[in-house]
C-alpha cells in the first residue's frame, strides 16, 4: 500500500509547481505525519524534493522531474476522472486513490466541477449483502481461486464449480462472469441469485476470453413506443397520486396526460414480452389497473386467484 502511494506522491509533486503538505494529506487520505514521513523516504531515495517555507509556500520537485502536461489533454483527464471515480465508489482501495494521483494530479474538486457526468455505484453496493459477496469474490478473482456456489437458476437450485473472471454492473444488478465446469463454458451469475458462496484453496489458469455476451437489455426489450413485429399494445391506468413510485419501475416518457377530471393517466407502450409485463404489473397491483390487451388483465386475474388462496382463513 505504501508504495502505491509513494508512487503516486511522485506523479503528483512531478506535476504540479507547488502543493501544500496538508493538501497531500487531504489527496491520500493520510495523516500529515505520514506526509512527511513519505517525503524523508522519498529524499533518501534520491528524489530532490524541495521545500518552500512561509505564506505561499509548499512541497515541490526540481525541474528535471516535471511531467510533459500534453501528454493527456483536458477532456481525456475528464474521463479518466469520471471512470476511476467510478471504481472508487465500489472499490475504496488505496491502489484506486493512488492511480487517480498518478493519471490525474489535479485537484479532484476542479475536475469533477469541470465533468459532465458522474458515475456512482455505491446506491447499489454500500454496506449490503451484495457488497460481501463482490468483495469476496474479487478476491478470488485477483487470486485466481476457485469458488463453489450455492445458485439459484431458472429451473433449480444448483452446485455450481466456477472459475471466476470478472465482476460486472449491468442494470442495477451485479453479476459475476466466471467459467463453469459443470456446464464447461462461461456463464453469468447474477450476485442476488447466490445463496451462499465458498471461495476454495484451488486455483485455476487463466482461460483465454472472448467477447462477454451480456443479457440484452431487459427495459428496452419490455417497453417500446414503436409497434414492432410480433409486439403487443399494453395500456395501464394509474392514479396521479402514485406516479412519482411507479416511474421507479416504468419510464416516464410513457405516460400520457393527467385526466383533469378523474386525477387518473395511461401509460402506454409496447412489449414483445408479455410475461414479463405481467410479472412487473403483478408487482405493482396497488398502483396500477390494467386496460388492454384482454390476455394480460386476465392473467392477472388468475394469479390474483391464485394468491389469494394462500391467504384463505
Amino acid at each position: 500500500m505504501r508504495i502505491q502511494r509513494l508512487i503516486g506522491l511522485i506523479c503528483v509533486l512531478a506535476d504540479v509547481d507547488k502543493i501544500t503538505v496538508q493538501e497531500l494529506a487531504d489527496r491520500f487520505e493520510v495523516s500529515k505525519r505520514t506526509i512527511f514521513r513519505d517525503l524523508d523516504t522519498l529524499n533518501l531515495a534520491g528524489i530532490p524534493i524541495i521545500s518552500y517555507p512561509g505564506i505561499g509556500g509548499g512541497i515541490s520537485v526540481i525541474e528535471g522531474y516535471k511531467i510533459d502536461k500534453k501528454i493527456l489533454s483536458t477532456d481525456d483527464t475528464r474521463k479518466i476522472f469520471t471512470a476511476l471515480k467510478g471504481l472508487k465508489s465500489i472499490d475504496n482501495d488505496i491502489s484506486v486513490n493512488s492511480l487517480i494521483a498518478k493519471l490525474i494530479p489535479e485537484k479532484e474538486t476542479d475536475i469533477f466541477s469541470q465533468s459532465e457526468y458522474v458515475i456512482n455505484f455505491s446506491a447499489w453496493f454500500e454496506d449490503s449483502i451484495i457488497h460481501e459477496k463482490a468483495i469476496a469474490l474479487h478476491k478470488a478473482i485477483c487470486n485466481s481461486h476457485c469458488v463453489l456456489l450455492d445458485y439459484v437458476s431458472r429451473n433449480s437450485r444448483e452446485k455450481r464449480f466456477v472459475e471466476p473472471y470478472k465482476l460486472i454492473f449491468k442494470q442495477s444488478d451485479w453479476y459475476l462472469y466466471a467459467f463453469c465446469r459443470n456446464r464447461n463454458d462461461f456463464r453469468l451469475f447474477k450476485l442476488r441469485r447466490i445463496i451462499s458462496y465458498e471461495v476454495l484453496e484451488d486455483s485455476f489458469e487463466q482461460r483465454q476470453i472472448g467477447n462477454i455476451q451480456l443479457e440484452k437489455d431487459y427495459a428496452n426489450n419490455l417497453f417500446s413506443k414503436r409497434n414492432k413485429r410480433g409486439s403487443i399494445k399494453v395500456v395501464l391506468e394509474y392514479d396521479k397520486k402514485d406516479e412519482f413510485e411507479i416511474t421507479q419501475k416504468i419510464d416516464a416518457s410513457f405516460f400520457q396526460e393527467i385526466n383533469s377530471q378523474t386525477d387518473t393517466g395511461l401509460i402506454c407502450f409496447y412489449t414483445s414480452s408479455l410475461s414479463s409485463v405481467s410479472n412487473l404489473v403483478f408487482g405493482m397491483l396497488d398502483k396500477v389497473r390494467v386496460v388492454s390487451p384482454p390476455e394480460l388483465y386476465n392473467d392477472i386475474k388468475c394469479r390474483l386467484k391464485i394468491a389469494h388462496g394462500f391467504y384463505k382463513g
